[in-house]
């Protein structure tokens, strides 16, 4: 099944041609100030949510770090279902009519991955400011963003009721992360590290993940719960929380260090910025 648009592959891949070369020349979104953000879990009126973030915070760009569906929507890793599809589509058309730069994920339950990924192609071809970067570089201005959306967990698997990629490929797809001559990196993960963003979800090997690749920022998606800020050296690692709960967040290169992370939405628990 083919959604968020009817091209063919072929004038698919011509026109995300195009589109790429113009975004390529490195003139476009300056990319400071930012709306961190994930977890629509399946509800539209997330979608909504969202879409009243971007015009109240007026972001230069978006970074979705996963969560279109919810567990309830879907059944084995390789059904898709009616709503799976209506969701996918009715966030590609709010995105992409927002006008703002967004580079976005797939997540754990955004399955089967290959349908999603072919939906994500379509909605990049309609709208020109849509990016997945779910292994796969893209470089925009001053910066490189890169990701891996699911769960990322030691073994990888495409079975059961969601999707994870394991340490192995995550760290296949994220190895032109390294060659970018960028000078600021940003790492979209779908799972969040241990500790005080994490929680039980936390995953050891996104920790060493971003250790290992050091980027200047690190947006993860956890619960709401576990909403907030951490510096690992010189990374900044973001939960944002979920827009199912009516959290995000807006960071912003141009404030001063510790001004830089700002919950926005609903009141939920902030974890302690912390220091390592």
């Amino acid at each position: 099944m083919v959604v968020a648009g009817t091209r063919s592959p072929l004038e698919a891949c011509e026109t995300r041609a195009e589109i790429w070369a113009r975004n390529w020349k490195g003139e476009g979104t300056a990319m400071r100030r930012l709306l961190v953000c994930g977890g629509i879990d399946g509800r539209e009126s997330a979608v909504e949510t969202l879409k009243e973030m971007i015009s109240e915070h007026r972001p230069e760009a978006v970074l979705f770090v996963g969560g279109l569906c919810g567990r309830d929507q879907g059944g084995e890793a390789d059904d898709l279902t009616p709503q799976q599809v209506q969701i996918w589509e009715t966030f590609f058309k709010t995105l992409g009519e927002s006008g703002v730069y967004t580079a976005f994920l797939p997540g754990w339950y955004d399955t089967p991955i290959d349908e999603f990924l072919q939906a994500a192609m379509n909605a990049e071809v309609d709208y020109s400011n849509l990016h997945c970067v779910h292994g796969t570089l893209m470089e925009e201005a001053d910066v490189a963003i890169c990701g891996i959306g699911g769960e990322i967990a030691e073994n990888g698997s495409c079975k059961g009721d969601h999707w994870k990629r394991s340490r192995n490929s995550a760290e296949y797809y994220l190895r032109r992360l390294w060659a970018s001559e960028k000078p600021r990196k940003f790492l979209l993960l779908g799972t969040p590290p241990t500790g005080a963003l994490g929680g039980d979800n936390g995953s050891a090997v996104v920790g060493e993940l971003i250790d290992s690749y050091h980027p200047d920022l690190c947006a993860v998606l956890g619960d709401s719960a576990h909403r907030g800020v951490e510096r690992v050296a010189s990374t900044y690692v973001v939960n944002p929380g979920r827009l199912s709960d009516g959290c995000a967040a807006i960071f912003d290169w141009s404030k001063p260090a510790d001004e830089r992370f700002t919950p926005i939405g609903a009141e939920q628990p902030v974890a302690p910025a912390s220091q390592q």
